[in-house]
């Protein structure tokens, strides 16, 4: 449904309002930022370049954080222990002790559950965050460090042993029904950052530091099996697949950028004619490119760039920082407007107590989110193939968005809105 169709559905005293709300949503995007030697959290509008660098106070060795569409969820290495924060007020609500020793890493939210990795103790810990304490943990590979969901699986990055040249270098498979590893798939030295795309999983090595480059592996889910490797040199970090013709790849030493074509892996810019003026963390989505840069020992800062790479400008955050992360939620349903939907709902609008169908043109495996104009979502549904019907929606008359977080091929397919009507 077009903007001029959907709004002979909304009475003139919302219309206004309802224009309003579009037209603020349009690159409304939030970064967060965690300065780890600060020990706090920077929030930065790209929209009004408002910038506060102490949003949140983080606990002690904030290393990376998670954002859902309510809470920040740092990770914080000295405490041994995952601090939830408002992402309203960014006041700190809880923490959660994961036990002595552990050294959590890093962290994936799935459903109600948040999976934190613990460096050393070789565990990867499942946390309630509805109960706010460990249900359950799994004995991984040595080090482990990134974590990602697809489907029904749960991906973890082992580091192998540094002091044995990475030894054991891995990535664990865990079905996550039975919370048990079911496969150990060996990589290239130091594997830290993952990715999914087209239903495979990227696994970026950044390699020993030293005499051995980095690499990018790419894992076929289907046969838990090492299908390629594409040699990056250098060493690379975080990757941000942009879309079909390349991805990109952050420097771990925060200098540069690398990048490759994800569909046929034939490198494009490696250790030998890397990308300038890069940086340790790259986000990004269909209009903008953020890449952050440590400066280790100093203030850090975000270079907000063009799809093609061009500067468009920059904004400085606190002292080392180490992780950043995109919002989602309210402050980027643009995302839901503004693209084109790969997957619709009909009839649009729907009567309540009728049946609302969304479909798409190719299978989707993952969660459909639904949300209403405060950007709250409302309902979530799984949706597994070409179509997901809801005899009765229960959900009261108004405008809706929906959004696809699309686990199969690795990236949010879909974006959408419909009407529910009396």
């Amino acid at each position: 449904m077009n903007n001029k169709l959907l709004a002979s559905f909304i009475p003139k005293t919302h219309l206004v309002a309802f224009m309003l709300f579009v037209g603020c949503l349009a690159h409304a995007e939030i970064l967060y930022v965690v300065n780890s030697q600060s020990r706090t959290l920077s929030r930065i509008d790209t929209v009004s370049d408002a910038v506060n660098n102490s949003f949140a106070t983080l606990g002690n060795v904030p290393n990376k954080i998670v954002v859902d569409e309510n809470y920040i969820w740092s990770v914080n290495s000295g405490d041994n222990a995952v601090q939830k924060i408002s992402r309203a007020t960014g006041a700190s609500l809880t923490n959660i002790h994961l036990g002595n020793g552990s050294n959590p890493w890093d962290a994936v939210k799935h459903e109600d559950n948040l999976y934190v990795s613990g460096l050393f103790t070789g565990k990867v810990y499942k946390v309630d965050t509805i109960s706010g304490s460990v249900s359950a943990s799994v004995n991984v590979g040595t080090a482990p460090e990134a974590l990602l969901v697809m489907g029904d699986r749960l991906y973890v990055s082992n580091a192998g042993n540094y002091a044995q040249n990475y030894a054991g270098s891995s990535v664990s498979v865990i079905d996550l029904a039975s919370f048990t590893v079911v496969a150990t798939i060996p990589v290239h030295k130091n594997p830290q950052y993952l990715a999914a795309y087209n239903g495979l999983l990227h696994v970026s090595c950044t390699g020993n530091w030293t005499d051995v480059g980095g690499a990018i592996c790419i894992i076929d889910p289907e046969s838990n099996s090492l299908i390629h490797t594409i040699e990056v040199g250098g060493t690379p970090g975080c990757i941000w697949i942009q879309g079909a013709e390349r991805a990109l790849v952050a420097d771990s030493n925060g200098a540069s950028l690398f990048s490759y074509n994800p569909v046929s892996y034939s490198l494009l810019h490696g250790s030998s004619n890397p990308i300038a003026n890069g940086g340790s963390e790259i986000v990004g989505n269909g209009h903008m490119v953020a890449v952050l840069s440590p400066a280790w020992g100093g203030n850090g800062t975000v270079k907000l760039l063009n799809t093609d790479l061009s500067a468009n400008k920059q904004y400085t955050v606190g002292l080392m920082p180490t992780d950043m992360k995109l919002g989602l939620s309210a402050s980027s349903n643009d995302d839901l407007v503004m693209q084109v939907s790969s997957i619709a709902a009909y009839p649009n609008p729907v009567r309540q107590g009728a049946s609302l169908k969304f479909a798409g043109n190719e299978s989707m495996r993952g969660t459909l989110n639904i949300y209403n104009l405060k950007g709250q979502v409302v309902a979530k549904y799984d949706i597994n193939g070409k179509s997901l019907e809801l005899p009765r929606p229960n959900l009261p008359s108004g405008i809706y968005l929906y959004r696809l977080q699309d686990e199969h091929n690795g990236k949010q397919q879909c974006s959408g809105k419909f009407m529910v009507l009396n």
